[in-house]
């Protein structure tokens, strides 16, 4: 039973690359490599973690997930079209569920799968991320909300909220202010319902991150106040669960 669980994780995370490949090759535009890269890390987090409702995308205590990465938009069409998160079922919500002939239509003029993620475009879009780095202080502003909603609604024995908030980056979105200010300001208030995940790979458009980037990400964010874990491998879905598991015990700190 293991092991065919195990097939179908990796049939489903191929799938995930799989569209993502098929739909940039399409549209002779777009970024497939970090979604190919991302998708066991994505699959992990949104199939065994992430809280939300694929028929109430607006489900006020869903978790949040920001893809800051938002040239990396085909991972983020390609989960919801597979989970099946649908359009609300509410009169004046323009919103659009993620279909097959959607993802065939990726950066075409009119469609619901646009190059970077559009929030009110399509369903269970959680920000507008273009401009690197603006997604994870999104988040931010996500989590920062949370704590106001607990304060004021939740009663002893009653955690009506408790959601809590992801938000993928990547070098890009590390080399950018906005994320630099975000990360400090979450590590002050100690907002352990955050959580960041940082697709390092050494790599940009013009080459190697060496020409221009070359500090220690990981020792910057404990100086921040946050709790630092490592993955090695985004293939590996057991160290991914464990590095989430921490995430979960952590109650002082963003992870």
């Amino acid at each position: 039973m293991a092991n065919m669980q195990d097939q179908i994780d990796v049939l489903a995370i191929n799938t995930i690359r799989t569209l993502a490949m098929d739909a940039v090759q399409k549209a002779k535009s777009g970024h497939p490599g970090s979604p190919m890269g991302l998708a066991p890390v994505a699959y992990t987090l949104w199939q065994q973690y992430l809280r939300f409702d694929p028929a109430d995308p607006h489900w006020p205590n869903r978790d949040r997930f920001v893809l800051s990465v938002g040239h990396a938009s085909m991972l983020l069409y390609a989960l919801l079209h597979l989970t099946r998160v649908q359009a609300p079922d509410r009169e004046g919500d323009d919103h659009a569920a993620v279909t097959l002939d959607d993802i065939k239509h990726f950066r075409q003029l009119g469609s619901v799968t646009p190059g970077h993620p559009e929030y009110r475009l399509t369903a269970g879009v959680e920000a507008t991320t273009g401009p690197l780095g603006q997604g994870y202080g999104n988040s931010v502003g996500m989590a920062i909300a949370q704590r106001w909603m607990e304060a004021h609604f939740n009663r002893p024995g009653y955690p009506v909220i408790d959601h809590d908030v992801y938000a993928i980056g990547g070098d890009g979105c590390m080399n950018e202010g906005v994320a630099s200010e975000a990360a400090s300001l979450a590590g002050h208030l100690r907002l352990s319902n955050l959580c960041w995940i940082y697709d390092s790979n050494g790599i940009t458009i013009e080459g190697s991150t060496a020409l221009a980037f070359s500090e220690d990400v990981g020792t910057r964010f404990l100086a921040y106040g946050w709790n630092v874990l490592r993955v090695r491998d985004a293939n590996d879905r057991a160290a991914m669960r464990v590095a989430l598991y921490g995430f979960h015990r952590e109650t002082g700190r963003p992870s």
